[in-house]
């Protein structure tokens, strides 16, 4: 199917004056194929001209995951942690998941959120007893 070609430029004045008037005639773009995952990772257009990328969603996925591993793993390394690290690390590993959900699908610090949400499933009891009951 092609398009009908483009409308003639209308004049202005005599004759003999020659001024083409510029239509703004803008055809849409017609799709065949949708985007692969890269191009849609490179085509993020959230980034003022000039300045750099936010990347606040996956730093903060990747300290807060960081934190709740440590908080998590403290009383198995260490015997006088108290078990108080441990419980505090599922609610720090939840805000973790969040954050890493919003960096990667919005794509504010997506190399971060990956690392984050690693993180934030490492510290998570939820994850440990999911895993152990699936293989075992």
């Amino acid at each position: 199917m092609s398009l009908p070609p483009p409308p003639r430029p209308h004049y202005q004045g005599e004759p003999s004056q020659y001024r083409p008037v510029q239509q703004h005639h803008v055809a849409a773009q017609r799709q065949d194929k949708a985007p692969t995952l890269g191009q849609y990772w490179r085509s993020d257009t959230r980034i003022v001209p000039g300045g750099k990328p936010a990347k606040w969603a996956g730093r903060a996925a990747f300290w807060l995951g960081l934190l709740a591993v440590v908080l998590y793993f403290a009383p198995r390394f260490f015997a006088d942690a108290p078990t108080v690290f441990a419980a505090f690390a599922s609610p720090v590993s939840v805000v973790a998941f969040i954050f890493a959900l919003i960096a990667i699908i919005a794509g504010v610090g997506r190399g971060l959120g990956i690392f984050g949400l690693i993180f934030a499933l490492a510290g998570s009891s939820l994850f440990w007893s999911w895993l152990d009951r699936t293989l075992a």
